[in-house]
């Protein structure tokens, strides 16, 4: 019987020690004040994300239809180091290249494309001090980051045939990236569309050999790619390739748009969904 009433007293003690009724309601209407409050944070930053991506997008359709893409003019004025109005308000340049079709991979159903103007460096040191890797100062071996260049403009001279052609030693002007083949940081906005790892393939269209023949037959096919340059001075390198004196600047890429010149169609669509 002494046990008995031990028990009872210690859950009578424990019970009393606990929270009350009023307590515990409240701790649940603290809960649900907090859940409500993340349930309409999540959706206030999915409708800012949306409206973003929206705006990226309307913006490279613009470019695509009139053809608006970065001059030399401001080829210049970006290597100037001036800081302009545009510059410190982040403003979106466009650039246009080639696509230039592969084999078609029947294995695979699949047409690749190589990007024309474009280089692959991959695990790129030169690239480090515009790209550093923040986890190699605890990792000791670590490997650079990844990097495309895409080459804004060069020094040419004309040749026998009149032609003008890059001058063998002659400067180039660049625009660097962390490789957006390798790194998540656009979204498709269709999905027969894929990036190819590796340096010799860059895209490819998961599309019948037919429909792919319908388009690349008549080699019209570019991609428009939407810059937004870093204006500080710690966003540049100098550095030399193949006895080519290379002035490069950072930059991320806000939208990739795939179309043909041929038709006035665009095939695909990448954005970048972050500020």
């Amino acid at each position: 019987m002494l046990r008995l009433a031990v028990l009872v007293l210690c859950a009578i003690v424990i019970s009393a020690c606990g929270p009350s009724k009023e307590e515990l309601r409240r701790q649940q209407l603290l809960e649900a004040q907090r859940l409500e409050e993340a349930r309409l944070e999540a959706e206030r930053l999915a409708a800012e994300r949306d409206a973003r991506v929206q705006e990226r997008l309307n913006d490279a359709r613009d470019a695509w239809s009139g053809a608006e893409y970065l001059s030399e003019s401001d080829i210049d004025t970006l290597f100037s180091g001036d800081l302009t109005s545009d510059l410190r308000a982040g403003k979106t340049y466009y650039i246009e290249l080639e696509l230039q079709a592969a084999k078609y991979n029947y294995g695979e159903r699949k047409q690749s494309f190589v990007i024309v103007g474009m280089r692959n460096l991959p695990n790129s040191t030169v690239y480090s001090p515009l790209f550093p890797d923040k986890n190699a100062a605890y990792q000791p071996g670590q490997k650079a980051k990844s990097v495309l260049e895409f080459t804004l403009k060069n020094q040419q001279i004309e040749n026998r045939l009149g032609q003008m052609v890059e001058r063998e030693d002659g400067q180039r002007w660049v625009a660097a990236t962390l490789n957006f083949k390798d790194y998540d940081v656009l979204a498709t906005m269709q999905s027969s569309w894929r990036w190819e790892p590796g340096m010799f393939e860059d895209m490819s269209w998961y599309i019948s050999p037919e429909k792919a023949y319908e388009h690349t037959s008549e080699r019209a096919l570019t991609m428009q790619i939407g810059f937004r340059f870093c204006p500080l001075q710690r966003c540049r390198l100098e550095h030399e390739y193949r006895k080519h004196p290379i002035s490069a600047i950072r930059t991320d890429v806000m939208s990739i748009l795939v179309g043909s010149r041929a038709s006035g169609r665009v095939l695909a669509e990448f954005v970048r969904e972050d500020k």
